[in-house]
């Protein structure tokens, strides 16, 4: 399901009639994610009853306008230089224009920070504001984390033996699709600066153990280093893989993570560079979450990639 909605979701938003400059582009996002997710019910060898994937796609336009469509709890997070007296970063609402609330990731008490995280999605959790409301009123059930740190489920029955997906919106999973489960995704903008320096999209295998501040921390080491993208990619999913080995021992959820870097996109007149290879500005996470957990692997990017030996990673120098 992952590698079809990573494939299908971009090849019909390219198509799609609002997707040009001046159009609605959020609501070309809103139709593509379901239009994918009710194709699935075709496809000869995929089965989307109990199988489905989170879908966080980054649209860049005109080198400067960031679209951030999201459905599940996979994230994006931007690391952006702060300076004294800087206010937090909230993304508006593609419907409303309204800031959305819980988005005051960084703190303008917190003057002189290099790079602070500012989250771009919101983890669509089954029991998140609006979330649970909508699945129990279509007759769903919510079960609350059975301890911190561990997710709300949702069920088909009253006693929680049924179904117990994580995540209030994803592409497949159409055994709780008639409960509440959508796959319309939550669509935010976002009007880049010079100081916005690389963006983080990954699943919640990164983010299950590791919070957006550490994740920038983790990517802004390696890059500081001169190593690449792709390289501080690799350094992220290895500290995601050693936290859950930490954590669960044998045990760790698929692990999916992109770095984009975006200072170079100011060399050109905001119009972006090649870096290594022939990369444009947008890419895309999908978390698969099949009866068999998947190894590793990376979010493909539109037209760059650079693939490792023990797994697929992705990183763009823009």
């Amino acid at each position: 399901v992952s590698q079809y909605a990573l494939h299908e979701i971009q090849r019909r938003l390219e198509v799609h009639p609002e997707f040009g400059p001046g159009r609605d582009v959020a609501q070309a996002f809103k139709t593509t994610f379901v239009h994918v997710d009710e194709c699935l019910q075709v496809e000869e060898e995929i089965e989307p009853l109990y199988a489905g994937t989170t879908a966080c796609v980054c649209l860049l336009r005109w080198g400067t306008k960031l679209s951030v469509a999201n459905a599940g709890d996979s994230r994006a997070v931007l690391a952006r230089r702060m300076e004294g007296g800087d206010a937090p970063f909230v993304p508006r609402d593609a419907a409303t224009g309204a800031a959305e609330e819980g988005k005051d990731a960084g703190s303008a008490a917190a003057p002189k920070v290099r790079l602070a995280p500012f989250d771009l999605s919101v983890d669509q959790n089954p029991d998140s504001p609006g979330e649970k409301e909508r699945i129990i009123s279509a007759g769903g059930f919510v079960s609350p984390p059975p301890e911190p740190g561990l997710s709300a489920r949702v069920w088909l029955d009253p006693t929680f033996t049924q179904i117990g997906l994580a995540m209030a919106r994803s592409i497949g999973d159409h055994a709780v699709k008639a409960v509440g489960v959508i796959s319309e995704p939550v669509v935010t903008h976002y009007d880049l600066t010079p100081r916005d320096e690389f963006m983080i999209v990954a699943t919640d295998g990164v983010w299950e153990f590791i919070e957006s501040a550490e994740a920038v921390d983790i990517v802004q080491g390696f890059l500081e280093k001169g190593l690449g993208a792709s390289r501080a990619c690799q350094g992220l999913i290895e500290a995601a893989a050693a936290k859950w080995h930490e954590y669960e021992g044998d045990y760790r959820d698929d692990i999916t993570a992109l770095v984009v870097r975006l200072d170079g996109i100011w060399d050109h007149g905001a119009k972006g560079k090649s870096g290594e290879g022939e990369g444009k500005g947008d890419g895309s996470a999908g978390e698969k979450k099949d009866e068999k957990k998947s190894e590793e692997e990376a979010a493909e990017s539109k037209e760059r990639s650079e693939e490792q030996s023990e797994k697929e990673e992705r990183g763009l120098d823009l």
